[in-house]
């Protein structure tokens, strides 16, 4: 099993949910810490860090991809 957070897990889910689309940043943070969310836009690099931490680099594969000027995605295989 994989502990996350709460927001680790609504992040996932919500990549998950948008299986092969590139989520831009503030996208994300709309998704998941809402629309009312007055922190920084990196948080969202922050919480991929903490899922590529438990997830990819554990069992070294690459679910979550950067794409470059964009944001994020989780694509299939």
């Amino acid at each position: 099993t994989i502990d996350l957070s709460k927001t680790e897990f609504d992040l996932l889910e919500y990549l998950l949910s948008n299986k092969n689309v590139a989520l831009t940043r503030d996208r994300l943070l709309e998704g998941v810490w809402g629309y009312n969310y007055a922190g920084n836009t990196n948080i969202t690099d922050v919480y991929i860090k903490y899922l590529r931490d438990k997830i990819d680099n554990r069992f070294n594969v690459s679910v979550i991809e950067t794409v470059r000027g964009v944001g994020y995605k989780i694509a299939d295989e």
